[in-house]
């Protein structure tokens, strides 16, 4: 069995390009080297990700991001049971979205919204970040 999970959180400071290139350099060889899976979003320094793999890993890696202090106010979207990989050609897939791409991708966006991917009037739940999240993943693929 393996295990999805999907968390909002917004960043403690704006991340600058070598800060997102650091932090996925970093989780791209920990994900190798534990079969895990996923993709993470960045956004007006905020953060959508999904994980997947081998369930005690993901949740040791969630309880690692929950103390991680570049990471505030972390919402669980969808914790889940799943039989197969969405993301599964990525060791760890990575977008810095603009306003533009947020626009396209989240109904109801509004330029200068602070913190998008966290703001719970935008992605209220597991079913719309996954969704985004699945967009993205297939676009990307095609």
């Amino acid at each position: 069995m393996l295990l999805k999970l999907i968390y909002a959180s917004q960043a403690t400071r704006m991340m600058s390009e070598e800060d997102l290139v650091d932090l996925l350099v970093s989780a791209r060889k920990f994900n190798t080297e534990n079969d895990l899976t996923g993709l993470l979003m960045y956004a007006n320094q905020s953060f959508l990700q999904v994980l997947e793999g081998d369930p005690v890993i993901v949740d040791k890696l969630y309880e690692k991001i929950e103390k991680d202090p570049r990471h505030k106010t972390l919402r669980l979207l969808s914790r889940a049971p799943v039989t197969s990989r969405k993301f599964g050609n990525w060791s760890m897939g990575f977008e810095h979205l603009d306003e533009d791409s947020l626009a396209e991708y989240l109904p109801g966006f509004q330029p200068a919204t602070q913190y998008p991917l966290v703001n719970s009037d935008l992605v209220r739940n597991g079913t719309l970040a996954e969704t985004l999240l699945d967009l993205y993943r297939r676009n990307k693929a095609a």
